[in-house]
């Protein structure tokens, strides 16, 4: 492929991430009317660990569990994450209102960047992070800021998803990306499955509704999305890549309006103009050459 077409196409496939994204929460959500949270979790992210594991090995990548310690951390994180995700879902009643709280790990991902690895924060990035947490506030504080227990879980998500966008970066420079991605998942799976057993009642069955959406979970909201989502955030720069994944709360808001009839406010749709502008600023080039230098080593496989 030419080289440069491919940080366009990253990027590109960054916004379909956000969207698979968005699609992914009303699939959980629709999943868990008819099963436990952290079952869920396991069998979602186990069968889609599997499923890439095997791909891995019919391309002759390595096996998930013998990847560098940088890719067992960046798979920590994500299970931690999802673990508090879901279990955040299971107890939030506003899709839209959760997944913009959720998207606080993001706009922390470059801050995030420059404790952890030293990162220049760019000028766009300090211009476009205020517009970004205005509209993430405007859509959180709708109706009054009441930190309930799903809002303080999707507050710890965000953090531990913040990590998980930086060390992603780095563990995707050093591995293949189908073999990584499995153990991401498989190791999210695992921790699923774990505190599903210790806490958690399982059916004696489930619907052909919950199945049918189960297995979308699984293919599309999870092995696709974390595959390109991985491919493509080791080709764009770890500041442009959190604002690009900013739009995963907006198209969650949207979906949930078209699927649960949950409109927006104004005060909701306010935030998600500040966001858009946020982007906006986020996507202008430096002055300066070569201050658009990923934290992230590119043209390497990713996640």
């Amino acid at each position: 492929m030419n080289r440069a077409l491919r940080p366009g196409l990253a990027e590109a496939s960054l916004i379909l991430v956000t969207l698979i994204a968005g699609f992914g929460w009303l699939c959980s959500k629709e999943v868990l009317r008819g099963m436990p949270p952290l079952l869920f979790l396991g069998v979602r992210f186990a069968s889609a660990g599997a499923v890439l594991a095997v791909l891995a090995r019919l391309r002759a990548q390595p096996l998930p569990w013998r990847l560098h310690a940088t890719s067992w951390w960046s798979a920590a994180m994500l299970a931690l994450a999802m673990v508090l995700w879901m279990l955040a879902l299971q107890l939030s009643h506003n899709l839209g209102v959760g997944a913009f709280i959720g998207s606080l790990g993001v706009v922390l991902a470059p801050v995030l960047a420059r404790l952890m690895f030293g990162t220049v924060l760019l000028a766009q990035t300090l211009w476009a992070m205020p517009l970004a947490v205005l509209g993430v506030a405007a859509m959180a504080l709708h109706g009054g800021w009441q930190l309930d227990a799903a809002d303080s879980l999707l507050l710890a998500s965000a953090l531990a998803m913040s990590v998980f966008l930086n060390l992603n970066g780095r563990a995707g420079a050093r591995a293949p990306a189908l073999s990584l991605t499995a153990l991401q998942l498989l190791l999210a799976g695992a921790a699923g499955f774990a505190g599903s057993a210790l806490v958690e009642s399982w059916p004696a069955s489930l619907s052909p509704a919950v199945w049918g959406w189960l297995l979308v979970s699984i293919l599309l909201a999870t092995c696709g999305r974390f595959f390109l989502q991985g491919w493509a955030q080791a080709r764009v720069p770890m500041q442009r890549s959190a604002f690009i994944l900013l739009l995963e709360p907006v198209w969650t808001a949207l979906l949930a309006w078209w699927w649960f009839g949950s409109g927006m406010s104004a005060s909701q749709l306010t935030g998600a103009g500040l966001i858009m502008s946020s982007l906006l600023i986020s996507r202008r080039k430096p002055r300066r050459r070569g201050s658009l230098q990923s934290p992230v080593p590119a043209g390497k496989t990713g996640q």
